[in-house]
């Protein structure tokens, strides 16, 4: 029996047929008929929950019922506004859906607000009723009623049309009240349902506030989808969504921010699958979220005035400047309009016009309704579009992909109408400086540097002080002619004057060329040297002493685009970087920088509070120390490379809470540490950067010894750095580098063979670097630029990659990805022995599975490998003995796919996880070459060795009964003929049974073999 047939069967015939002629008289276009329908099919499920009581759907639909009845007895129908002025609570869930059941329309007031904005309310929706707490205050001139009011018998209520009125939504400072129809509103419903993908396992928190748009929506988010809505037991949102362990939330770029900040962010998050993200999302707040939740993001657009969010676009790491407001929801149609209601082209800048089905019916009592909602100029006839005010831009369609729209601003902030600002095109460029100006403006009085040498006195910089000294000396330069592709070379010994060049040169445009401890060859060709009157620096060019200049003579207010000689743009270098020994130097663009310390600021989180000890390593990817902590607040110790003695006190006199080293420091300093029992006195370390070679497992256990601090390492070269992270007990050490974890939103790491395919798990390959961070090339040097700077096959395109020319291989650890590093691709690999034989068996599974396959993946919108990978993700769960985590049936294993490998296009896939007998890989062929006989289970033996693990491999035969082809490989070792022919078999039965029956619950599938099923 199924859970629905389950639940009718509890109830009462009479009360059987009561519903069931309620229910043929529900307009279905209305949130009445949705929550009837939870009510009824999911009486069981939790409709609310506030702290540790509980209210189901059937429990929640019996209160509604009665309260409707006695709102109904007092006038309250359709076309009729009921005021509800309740805490957020069960009892406010219960009179809104009361007065929808009863016809009428709500509009909710906090009753927490000041007495005259509750008022103001009141008189702008004119209700005829007030719901509200007996014995509270209350505005004046309506009605009031107390939710106990329950003492009149049920009645038989028409309940609402789908044109009626559904709730209205109140902006006091403007004056207005919108009034949103069911119609509207349940089509927008059924969209986000649709969108969010969510049901009766999930929860949506309801933290907005209550009289805006965004309360209301939350609340439909849940009650229209058979989902729980859930109170916050705290105010602090990080503890309510960690106590509540809800799956859906909505939050505002700084409540994403504030989240995503946290240190202990990811345990607190891991509950979210699906997040909102609403209002104008900075895509550095997005990719700090997807870094530390495993959450899908959405970036919403809606106004009242369109029932809610009508655009959409999900979050991924492609969005690395901009993050567009996405595509139009179900029966909405958007334009961009000039001035005179005419369409501007792709890429030109317009007003947004919303049109369809989800927009509201107007203001209540104003004439700004015929000002906004306006005839549609190219619609059918009496078809409206409601004028929002906001400048947008269409994006141009790419790779089939409808085009999105990105946010520009407001009609009412422009100075030119309609203009194609060419001044965005500057913003990207100037990331590195905003947020460090933002931080200086915020906190002016702060220490932002600190320069303590061994023998001289510590000297300090506030953040005022930096960026005021900074503003005036990039304007000297500015005098002086630099600007972007302009290179100058900062030869300024480690101190605060270093911090000061290098931010001078930034601000004016130019790209700092930082001199180390290398000399440079005479390609550099800086257009002039910054320096100081003691230091001799012997270069041919223009120099200028940066002691000696007259600052008081240039204005130290912030340099505006209008100062700099040409805009600033992302793909103008930052730096240019002459590693030891190089010929050419390394151009490392704006943009690469910024997506360089946006990534490290998500690996460590860094905050004001923090202190960070940035010591001279001579390597010249240690620019980001300068930059880095500057953006948030930090403080920025500066010294030159200390004994392990004076290291030690630094860090106990200082704070530290942070450190860069190469690993011959550390390991210096952590044995000075174990050896004088001084762990006490470093316990303000929570995060050190190594920088270099990498470190053995002996130095990496050796350190855990003294500090609790995360170990982690920039690897790379100035060409492209990624950022590892050390294991926090590695395994013994086996003359390897400890595997490390590879996670950060910007970057992708690929191991590859020679023909530039990955690599299974556990066999070498040459390790390749991909991401925004690349650096640009080679300066002035094409011909070696496109040597190590190739195409990147898994990109989009013209998408590059870098070739490390080292060996690498990954290594599966439960369901993560690990990477060893195995030295230069010159070098032998280390060994890695396996003595195992390989194994296969191959099948083919039924006539029409194919077809199937084929039409589920057309149906869901994803390719054919995604159907094949639901399969084994069932028999993996069934294995296991357990569902599926989320998803009960194959229809919403495919909705809840949030992997980007799954929407690749590619003919040939693989994946690989965890599986109960070493890494599960699977592999799809699209291509129907690999040969199928009809069923041979016969193991076949090879004489190379075997990877590890089990590997599927599904091919796509083109004969016309749609066939499809199975292969398994194994090793002999950890597989025996038998489990793989049982594994075989199970798999070919998944796939059978769920494309047979794809609304089928997972759980009720029988994966046996025929012998188990006999016994």
């Amino acid at each position: 029996m199924s859970h629905t047939d389950s639940v009718t069967a509890a109830v009462s015939l009479d009360a059987l047929l009561r519903d069931q002629a309620r229910e043929r008289r529900r307009d279905p276009a209305t949130l009445l008929a949705a929550f009837t329908t939870q009510a009824t099919q999911h009486a069981e499920a939790v409709a609310v929950r506030d702290g540790a009581v509980e209210l189901s759907y059937g429990e929640l639909a019996e209160r509604v019922d009665a309260l409707a009845a006695v709102l109904a007895d007092h006038g309250v129908g359709p076309e009729t506004t009921v005021a509800v002025s309740l805490p957020r609570s069960i009892e406010l869930v219960v009179a809104v859906h009361a007065v929808i059941t009863a016809g009428g329309a709500f509009v909710l007031l906090d009753p927490d607000a000041p007495a005259d904005r509750q008022q103001r309310t009141i008189d702008l929706a004119t209700p005829v009723l007030l719901l509200a707490t007996p014995g509270v205050p209350h505005p004046s001139g309506v009605a009031v009623l107390g939710t106990d009011a329950t003492d009149v018998p049920p009645a038989d209520l028409p309940g609402p049309g789908a044109d009626n009125p559904a709730y209205l939504v109140v902006d006091v400072e403007a004056a207005a009240a919108v009034v949103i129809g069911h119609r509207a509103a349940q089509a927008n419903s059924v969209w986000r349902q649709r969108l969010c993908g969510i049901g009766t396992d999930d929860s949506v928190l309801w933290h907005a506030p209550l009289t805006g748009q965004a309360a209301v929506g939350e609340m439909l988010l849940a009650l229209q989808t058979g989902a729980a809505l859930v109170v916050p037991t705290s105010p602090v949102l990080a503890t309510a969504i960690a106590e509540t362990r809800v799956t859906t939330a909505c939050f505002d770029p700084s409540e994403l921010a504030e989240l995503a900040a946290l240190p202990d962010a990811e345990e607190r998050l891991d509950s979210l699958r699906v997040v909102l993200g609403c209002g104008s999302l900075p895509a550095k707040t997005a990719a700090a979220l997807r870094f530390v939740s495993g959450a899908t993001l959405w970036h919403v657009y809606g106004r009242p005035e369109t029932a809610g969010e009508v655009l959409a676009h999900e979050v991924t790491g492609a969005d690395l400047e901009v993050v567009p407001i996405g595509t139009a929801a179900d029966d909405v149609e958007l334009l961009v309009l000039d001035e005179h209601l005419c369409p501007v082209a792709d890429g030109e800048v317009g007003e947004l016009y919303v049109s369809g089905v989800q927009l509201a019916r107007g203001y209540l009592g104003r004439q700004a309704t015929a000002a906004t909602f306006l005839a549609n100029p190219i619609g059918p006839v009496d078809d409206r579009m409601f004028a929002t005010g906001d400048l947008v831009r269409r994006r141009p369609p790419v790779d089939g992909w409808a085009a999105e729209l990105e946010y520009v601003g407001r009609v009412d902030d422009r100075t030119d109408p309609y203009a194609t600002a060419p001044r965005q095109g500057g913003l990207p460029g100037e990331l590195l400086l905003d947020e460090f100006e933002a931080q200086a403006a915020a906190t002016p009085f702060d220490p932002a540097v600190v320069y303590a040498p061994g023998e001289h006195a510590t000297s300090i910089i506030t953040y005022g002080d930096l960026d005021r000294r900074t503003n005036q000396l990039a304007r000297h330069l500015l005098a002086l002619g630099i600007g972007p592709e302009s290179t100058v070379l900062v030869a300024v010994p480690r101190s605060i004057e270093l911090v000061v060049a290098t931010y001078a040169v930034l601000k004016a445009g130019g790209a700092v060329v930082p001199v180390g401890s290398t000399v440079l060859p005479p390609v550099a060709d800086p257009a002039l040297v910054l320096t100081l009157s003691e230091h001799a620096a012997v270069y041919d060019i223009p120099a200028v002493r940066v002691d000696q200049v007259r600052l008081s003579d240039y204005s130290d207010e912030p340099i505006t685009r209008a100062d700099r000689r040409a805009p600033l743009l992302a793909q103008h270098p930052a730096f240019v970087l002459f590693p030891p020994g190089a010929t050419q130097g390394i151009t490392v663009s704006h943009a690469a920088a910024v997506h360089r310390v946006t990534a490290m600021q998500g690996r460590h989180s860094f905050t004001g509070r923090d202190v960070y000890l940035h010591q001279a390593s001579g390597e010249v990817t240690e620019w980001h120390g300068y930059l880095l902590p500057l953006r948030v607040g930090a403080t920025v110790v500066l010294t030159e490379p200390p004994d392990p003695g004076r290291l030690t006190e630094l860090v106990a006199a200082h704070g530290i809470t942070a450190a860069d080293f190469t690993p011959q420091r550390l390991a210096a300093f952590t044995d000075h540490v174990y050896r004088n029992a001084l762990r006490a006195r470093v316990t303000s370390l929570r995060s050190v950067v190594v920088l270099g070679a990498p470190l053995s497992a002996a130095d990496v256990r050796a350190f855990g010894t003294i500090s609790d601090a995360r170990l982690h390492h920039d690897y790379g070269r100035a060409e492209a750095t990624v950022t590892l992270t050390y294991p926090a007990v590695p395994p013994t050490d086996s003359g390897e580098t400890p595997a490390v974890r590879v996670r950060e939103w910007n970057r992708r790491v690929y191991v590859l063979g020679a023909d530039l395919r990955p690599t299974d798990p556990g066999v070498p390959g040459e390790l390749y670097l991909a991401g925004t961070q690349l650096a640009r090339g080679y300066l002035d040097h094409p011909i070696p630029t496109s040597g190590r700077f190739v195409a990147n096959p898994f990109g989009i395109p013209g998408e590059r990659m870098f070739r490390t020319g080292e060996l690498a291989r990954w290594e599966v650890d439960g369901t993560t990805a690990a990477l060893v590093r195995l030295g230069d691709l010159m070098k032998p690999p280390v060994a890695v022995p396996n003595t195992a034989r390989a194994a296969s068996m191959r099948a083919r599974i039924g006539a029409g599975i194919g077809a199937r396959v084929a039409e589920l993946a057309r149906r869901h919108a994803v390719p054919p490998f995604a159907v094949v990978r639901a399969a084994m993700t069932v028999v993996l769960a069934w294995q296991a003995g357990a569902a599926v985590a989320g998803a009960t049936t194959l229809s919403e294993i495919l909705c809840a796919e949030p992997d980007p490998v799954i929407s690749s296009a590619t003919a040939a896939t693989s994946e690989s996880c965890a599986g109960p007998h070493g890494p599960i890989t699977l592999s799809y062929l699209d291509s129907g070459s690999f040969p199928v006989p009809a069923l041979e289970l016969t193991p076949l033996r090879f004489d190379g060795p075997a990877a590890d693990g089990v590997h599927f491999i599904v091919s796509a035969h083109p004969d016309p009964d749609g066939h499809l082809g199975l292969e398994i490989e194994y090793r002999t070792d950890r597989v025996d003929d038998h489990t793989a022919a049982t594994l075989l078999r199970r798999f070919s039965r998944a796939l059978g049974l769920l494309t047979a029956d794809p609304d089928a619950p997972s759980h009720t599938l029988d994966l046996r073999t025929p012998a188990e099923r006999t016994q």
